[in-house]
């Protein structure tokens, strides 16, 4: 209990009746069952306010203790009411009131309306403010973040939420309050667990093993040997994960623990992982008969369909699948297996990663039923029509998420999906669904952000803070209602105010679409390109389109012309082995021209050339390639194994994210706007602050200078002047960007950067509308179209930045190129730029003409090939009125990697480039 404090604190101290209440109050709160405690309190409010003491911490906490009463009576309103009154008395400042005492209130408060499923982070926020920096308010603080990352983990949004676990760990640490601490990081054992992190996971999840045995909680023992048990079942450590599991049940169903029949299903999950199908259904089948919770239940019907769909036995399995969905509280009864839930019943999912897991299953049962009766057409249509209920309800995912990284782990984890959906499409020979399914697999983060930024300018500050209003509502609520009984009446209630709320925002986004199309088209539109789309537009540019998708177990196909589609299945054999040691060669001139390795390239060349591009046969001229993962320079594959016959001779290459993306309408809204700064801002820091570490590009500040006279008006920042912040505040109003600088990228997660003369700029510094001019990106070195790869989303490099922005083309660099040949080939696409060429065919020819005049290791691939352009091709308009063109040019030095070749003596290649024509 807290004790009193201030002035005149010792007159009431000495009060027998401040003392009596006092110790009644403690022994109160010290009663395991306090339901029974609303009259006593009743009493105890009464004395105190007879005897007129203040209302003073004890008295708060009396009235907290109060609200905790009336929650074990289900009483919520009360509760609620209760707890306002001391939160409003512990805000009074009065110095009797102890300083902890708004972060305890308003904790309690904040669980509270999260109980009746009404909005309470903001409450948790102001709960840890309050107690920000009073020791004594530690464990308050703690519990705050708790039930923050428990709102953000259950929503999905697992890097936030980890976030808020570890800054409660901090707290509770530091309130020495074991039992807090060891609910903190069960937490956190499965966000990393979830994320991946699995070495860091098991370590903590030792570490809760350790603390609750010690402590002498048998439950909490219990939920810790099944985290050990989920650790090593991702780890693949069967054997020991069986073990944990089964210690977990044991140990919770003696103590009669009501989680022994969600531990009983894990434990049948791991006989499942080791096919010993039989050992596993007694688990899940008494996980089923013992669980009062109707998701939990559904898993258990998830997993016995799991079995007997391994078993063959794909009708039974379907039953249970579709037993499963109108168990779930989702509003879904059709006992049919050809049934599906709509879309508002999805969207409504309180937990929408069993609902996902569910409905995937019961896709793949469709297929592999399909395939087992001689692809049974009418069950490959099941199949076809659940994966795009899955796709959908991948979308409602995406929507609920804040945090980039938990929208990340999405993608990843829903990433087979698609192949199997690709595989259904293959067998039913349905080009335009496979389509639909090759792009929903690419760069969906990256339209979501193009998105965002067409949207912010169709809506009022007011409209926007709506959104987001109801947006966190929905979440807020969903996430509270986690913690109820499905069966009780306290879940209806919040069910029907989750509805409530739901239709309010949905209401909301009907208005939106109907008084602002454009906000809606731009925002909440996920329809997919169709294919008569994207044959108008290859028509208009006598161009071809390239996509594929790498699968574990096929490579899938897919060309477009404007007459014909052509849809491709291919086993994967060796083509991660071929793209590796490709790539290796290409981007090391000195080993590419060794005569033994030139040979292996370009036997490499025409393998890969076989296996991504010859079944489509496209015809001569544009190719568009929008790839799976990293970006190929497709012009440096050879139509033959053992002659230099590179594809540059017959096709002008440009690569896309997405075809969705390439085909968005037109120039965004921030590109439409009359233009009024300088067309064009060159940028060459020359020399680098000593702690950056790069080497002098002395030179390059004069090379600006001839480019920058191609325009009618133009700013040059170098030197010292060629700062991070000058180039932020000039940037904004320029068409055309150059700059000559270092930059790097690799494929580990550091984010990509740029250098400047005094410090770096990175991915995020770029924040939304920084570049609103900017149309063509020019990133001509030191592998700026690099970066890490997110499996499922494609590769987060500078130059994925930059068209995140919204610059529509960017000219950019897969490794290290040497200082002269990025020079020429450079000013080469703009000379063919400037006879109206489109720029994949400019850059084409620059590509030619630089190897028709080149001599020695200059003439290879490694020279040339690195530069590719992504994103829109259209040509500039006449170069007499540059002033009027979206055109835009960052033209980026290496960092040092051509000082030194300039100095070797060119060697003879070991293979002339020769004309294929």
């Amino acid at each position: 209990m807290v004790l009193l404090s201030g002035v005149g604190s010792h007159v009431y101290a000495q009060s027998l009746t401040y003392k009596r209440l006092q110790l009644t109050m403690r022994q109160l709160i010290a009663q395991k069952d306090p339901s029974d405690q609303v009259n006593v309190l009743g009493n105890w409010m009464l004395q105190w306010q007879q005897a007129k003491l203040p209302p003073d911490s004890v008295y708060i906490n009396g009235l907290l203790h109060l609200g905790v009463v009336y929650l074990y009576r289900n009483e919520l309103a009360a509760a609620t009411k209760t707890v306002k009154q001391a939160v409003g008395l512990s805000q009074s400042r009065r110095p009797d009131v102890a300083a902890d005492q708004p972060a305890k209130a308003l904790y309690r408060l904040g669980m509270l309306l999260s109980v009746q499923n009404l909005p309470t982070i903001d409450i948790l926020k102001q709960a840890v403010k309050s107690g920000q920096g009073i020791r004594a308010a530690d464990r308050w603080v703690g519990h705050a973040y708790l039930y923050l990352a428990y709102a953000y983990y259950s929503a999905g949004d697992l890097q936030q939420g980890l976030n808020y676990v570890e800054r409660g760990e901090q707290m509770a640490e530091q309130a020495k309050d074991r039992l807090l601490l060891i609910k903190l990081l069960d937490e956190k054992v499965k966000a990393l667990n979830d994320l991946g992190q699995y070495v860091i996971a098991r370590r903590t999840a030792e570490r809760v093993v350790t603390l609750s045995v010690q402590d002498g909680y048998p439950t909490a023992v219990a939920r810790s040997y099944q985290l050990l048990a989920a650790v090593a079942k991702n780890q693949e450590q069967l054997s020991e994960a069986l073990q944990y599991a089964q210690r977990a049940f044991d140990i919770a169903r003696a103590n009669n623990d009501l989680s022994a029949p969600n531990y009983a299903v894990e434990v049948g999950m791991l006989y499942f992982k080791q096919q010993r199908y039989d050992q596993a259904i007694p688990y899940f089948q008494f996980g089923l008969d013992n669980n009062t919770n109707r998701y939990a239940k559904a898993y258990a019907l998830i997993m016995l369909g799991e079995v007997y769909q391994h078993k063959k036995a794909y009708a039974k399995a379907l039953q249970y699948y579709q037993h499963g969905l109108t168990t779930m509280p989702i509003g879904f009864l059709n006992l049919s297996v050809t049934s599906l839930p709509d879309a508002q019943s999805i969207r409504r999912a309180d937990q929408k990663d069993y609902l996902l897991s569910l409905i995937q299953d019961k896709a793949d049962t469709w297929l592999n039923y399909a395939q087992a009766t001689g692809n049974n057409r009418q069950r490959l249509q099941h199949a076809l029509a659940t994966y795009k209920v899955a796709d959908q309800m991948i979308d409602y995912m995406r929507w609920d998420h804040t945090a980039q990284e938990s929208k990340l782990y999405w993608r990843q984890k829903t990433r087979g999906m698609y192949e199997r959906a690709i595989e259904t499409c293959y067998r039913l020979k349905d080009a335009e669904q496979a389509f639909r399914f090759f792009e929903k697999s690419r760069a969906v983060l990256l339209a979501d952000k193009l998105n965002e930024l067409g949207a912010q300018q169709q809506l009022s500050e007011d409209q926007i803070q709506q959104e987001k209003k109801l947006r966190e509502a929905v979440s807020f609520q969903r996430t509270r209602l986690l913690e109820l009984a499905p069966d009780s009446v306290a879940y209806k209630t919040v069910k029907e105010a989750l509805t409530t709320s739901q239709d309010e925002l949905d209401s909301f986004l009907k208005r939106l679409e109907a008084s602002n199309p454009s906000y809606y088209r731009y925002k909440y539109d996920t329809t997919t390109t169709k294919l008569t789309d994207l044959q108008r537009h290859l028509a208009d540019r006598n161009a071809s389109f390239v996509t594929y998708f790498l699968g574990d177990s096929a490579l899938y196909l897919l060309g477009v012309t404007n007459d014909k589609v052509t849809l491709h299945r291919q086993p994967v054999g060796g083509h991660a082995r071929d793209m590796r040691l490709f790539m290796t060669l290409l981007s090391d001139p000195d080993a590419m021209n060794r005569t033994g390795n030139l040979a292996q390239f370009l036997a490499l060349g025409n393998s890969l050339y076989r296996q991504l591009l010859a079944p489509l046969q496209p015809g001569e001229g544009a190719v568009i390639v929008s790839p799976d993962g990293s970006f190929v320079p497709f012009e440096a594959l050879s139509f033959s194994a053992s002659k230099p016959k590179y594809l540059v001779e017959t096709y002008a290459f440009s690569y896309v994210y997405s075809a969705r993306l390439m085909l968005r309408s037109n120039v965004p809204l921030s590109h439409k706007a009359s233009f009024r700064g300088n067309v064009f801002l060159g940028v060459a820091p020359v020399t680098f602050t000593p702690s950056l570490k790069q080497v002098s590009l002395y030179g390059s500040d004069e090379a600006l200078k001839p480019i920058a006279d191609r325009f009618p008006s133009a700013r040059l920042l170098t030197h010292k002047a060629a700062t991070r912040r000058s180039f932020l505040d000039q940037a904004a109003d320029a068409q055309i960007i150059h700059l000559f600088t270092h930059a790097s990228a690799d494929s580990s997660s550091d984010e990509p950067k740029l250098y400047f003369a005094d410090s770096t700029l990175l991915l995020s510094n770029l924040s939304d509308g920084s570049l609103p001019n900017a149309q063509l990106v020019v990133l001509a070195a030191c592998k700026t179209g690099v970066g890490a790869n997110q499996r499922g989303e494609g590769i987060f490099s500078l130059a994925r930045g930059f068209a995140a922005l919204g610059a529509p083309s960017i000219l950019t660099t897969l490794w290290s190129v040497e200082n002269d040949a990025t020079y020429k080939i450079s000013n080469l696409f703009y000379k063919y730029l400037n006879q109206g060429m489109p720029k994949d065919i400019a850059l084409q020819q620059a590509k030619h003409e630089w190897v028709e005049t080149a001599s020695g290791t200059n003439r290879l691939p490694s020279a040339w090939a690195g530069l590719i352009i992504i994103g829109d091709t259209q040509p500039l308009d006449h170069p007499n009125h540059w002033l009027w063109v979206a055109s835009g040019l960052l033209l980026v030095g290496a960092a040092g990697v051509g000082l030194w070749w300039r100095q070797k003596r060119p060697a003879r290649p070991a293979f002339p480039f020769t004309r294929t024509a």
